[in-house]
């Protein structure tokens, strides 16, 4: 259903593009000709608001790059005759200077840092534009802006013009939409704590979402001063923002088309309402509050939905309902089947499993201190390859804290951590996942809107090239790319018996399938080292079993495993060496049974737990 949905759609989007070519020579009203031109002006802010989106990102400044971009082209081809080509690539390159001066400013902070600094951008270029009287000729504007080329006459050439830009710019996203860009945006929105877990730099994608976006504007705002002939400070006015946001979020926001949809309804519909006079925004702003009720996840999505009803009704095909199911039992689920492809490790950072002499990660003196609070003092431990070594201890001993030290999720305060003769200490989160080592969380974390596949796909997909020449070319080695990650998907899915979830979303998920499909998610990434933060925590027997078995399963296939745990019986079945922390220090090391029966351990917290 979703291929000939699919086909529909190529079908309907070549209609289209068809008529819009048409379009000019079949409306004899200019009014309406430059209506759709506006539409095309709108469609190009809207859709470059809506990368930033795609990274969880919102702008209220977008009227700054875009007047920005029409300023300068102005300003070139007015004062200083630069050809409309040079000056058109000058404005978007203007804007693309001041997105990567803010993002450097902001991005590295708080995603809230970034609103703010759009917000305060938007309105001191607009006071520059209104005040610097000597450049931008202040409330004035400027006027006898050249048009692109003298052929430009009448409307119909500034329609292909804005149609061929549209077509570019959707045809670019389409492409980054379905590439390792695409995917990797898709799960910093999701939840960018795991992304970086699985080796996807929030900071990295969130810049190139904010390069993207504020070239796409500045082009638009040099396209805007060349139509109209005249730039003058209302093109930064607050409710243009305004606008430009409602069409994302009312078309479908972080979809392609949703944008597309939305700037059209928004530019056309106040034309419609000017009938009604007075009551025209009154209805606007009661129009836009139905749709938001009846159509949360925007028009887009909403119709999509009804297409997808019509085909059922149709052809009386239903979509596959998932059916929940046991995940099966520990033997069945993981039994020894050479038939059964491998959860993939990654290679090239992983040991051999019978090389157990070799120290794959170092903590030296580990400390951790939250102000006064010392969480971690003087920890040191190591870990050898293709062992499970186990952390124990009381509530607030300092176990997650060491995780979160060495996946550089949280601080280091003094010590040194190292992996295969690496220092992590200067690393970012992402970083240290592309050194191959992987985790869980102490709290479930899954990329909670996507299905149970995409998120292994998602986490595959998070080692891959990230060059927009790779992602847009369509190169062999991206077609590749995406291969390997839906092949490693449909294995993890297999392995871990999720095969009947694969379509379900990830919120959706019993609780126990969720804690099963964050450890596939950690091995999708492929480590050689995998952290896992209470796996445990919540499953009932059954599945603490299932779990004990896939454990021992990820070390048999060449994957040494750190295991944070309270459940005693899991620590003390699969782990080779152990060690215990009490109140962030170190108290005992050694095997199982030494343990066990350690004095010390045991008035700790063995005997606290009866």
């Amino acid at each position: 259903m979703a291929q000939a949905l699919t086909r529909t759609s190529r079908y309907v989007l070549s209609g289209l593009l068809i008529a819009a070519l048409l379009f000019p020579y079949t409306v004899n009203d200019q009014f309406i000709v430059r209506l759709a031109i506006q539409s095309g002006i709108f469609i190009l802010l809207a859709s470059a608001h809506n990368i930033l989106m795609k990274v969880g990102l919102l702008s209220l400044g977008p009227v700054a790059f875009y007047g920005l971009g029409a300023y300068v082209s102005a300003i070139l081809t007015t004062r200083y005759d630069v050809p409309f080509p040079v000056a058109f690539l000058a404005a978007g390159l203007a804007a693309t200077a001041a997105g990567w001066v803010i993002g450097r400013l902001t991005l590295r902070l708080r995603t809230a840092y970034f609103v703010l600094v759009t917000l305060g951008f938007a309105e001191c270029f607009r006071l520059v534009a209104l005040n610097w009287i000597d450049v931008t000729n202040g409330p004035m504007g400027i006027t006898a802006v050249p048009p692109p080329a003298r052929w430009f006459v009448g409307y119909v050439p500034y329609f292909y013009f804005i149609l061929l830009l549209v077509v570019l710019t959707l045809f670019g996203l389409y492409r980054m939409e379905h590439s390792t860009i695409g995917r990797a945006m898709q799960a910093i929105r999701q939840n960018e704590l795991l992304a970086g877990s699985v080796g996807i730099s929030g900071f990295r994608y969130m810049m190139l979402a904010a390069l993207l976006a504020s070239f796409i504007m500045g082009l638009a705002g040099s396209f805007y001063a060349h139509f109209f002939q005249f730039l003058g400070p209302e093109i930064l006015a607050f409710d243009l923002t305004i606008a430009i946001v409602v069409m994302v979020v009312a078309g479908g926001r972080a979809t392609l088309m949703g944008p597309v949809l939305g700037a059209i309804v928004f530019t056309v519909l106040p034309e419609v309402l000017r009938v009604v006079q007075v009551w025209r925004m009154a209805i606007f702003g009661l129009l836009l509050m139905l749709m938001m009720l009846f159509m949360p996840d925007g028009i887009w999505p909403a119709l999509q939905l009804l297409a997808q009803r019509c085909f059922e009704r149709v052809t009386g095909r239903r979509t596959p309902a998932v059916v929940p199911s046991s995940l099966g039992s520990p033997s069945e689920r993981f039994a020894a089947d050479s038939s059964r492809p491998p959860v993939p490790a990654r290679v090239e950072h992983g040991v051999a499993p019978t090389d157990r002499s070799q120290t794959v990660l170092t903590v030296e003196r580990l400390c951790v201190h939250f102000g006064g609070v010392q969480a971690v003092h003087m920890v040191d431990f190591d870990v050898k390859a293709g062992e499970i070594l186990s952390i124990i201890g009381p509530n607030g001993a300092g176990k997650t804290t060491i995780l979160n030290a060495i996946t550089r999720v949280g601080p280091i305060t003094a010590g040194e951590i190292s992996h295969q003769d690496a220092l992590l200490n200067g690393l970012r989160s992402y970083e240290v996942a592309r050194h191959g080592i992987g985790r869980t969380f102490q709290h479930t974390s899954l990329f909670p809107d996507v299905s149970t596949r995409q998120n292994l796909v998602l986490a595959h997909n998070g080692l891959e090239p990230e060059s927009l020449h790779f992602n847009l070319l369509r190169t062999d080695a991206s077609i590749q790319a995406a291969q390997d990650a839906e092949v490693a998907a449909d294995r993890i899915l297999e392995r871990t018996r999720l095969v009947p979830y694969g379509a379900s979303l990830a919120r959706s998920l019993p609780y126990g399938h969720q804690r099963v499909l964050e450890l596939g998610i950690a091995l999708a990434a492929r480590p050689s080292l995998l952290l896992l933060d209470e796996p445990a925590a919540g499953l009932n027997p059954a599945e603490v079993n299932d779990l004990m078995a896939l454990i021992q399963q990820v070390r048999h296939e060449g994957v040494t495993v750190v295991l944070v745990e309270h459940d005693m019986k899991l620590v003390m079945s699969v782990s080779d060496r152990i060690v215990v922390l009490d109140h962030g220090r170190k108290i005992a090391e050694g095997r199982p049974e030494e343990i066990r029966t350690n004095q010390r351990v045991v008035e700790a917290y063995l005997g606290k737990r009866g």
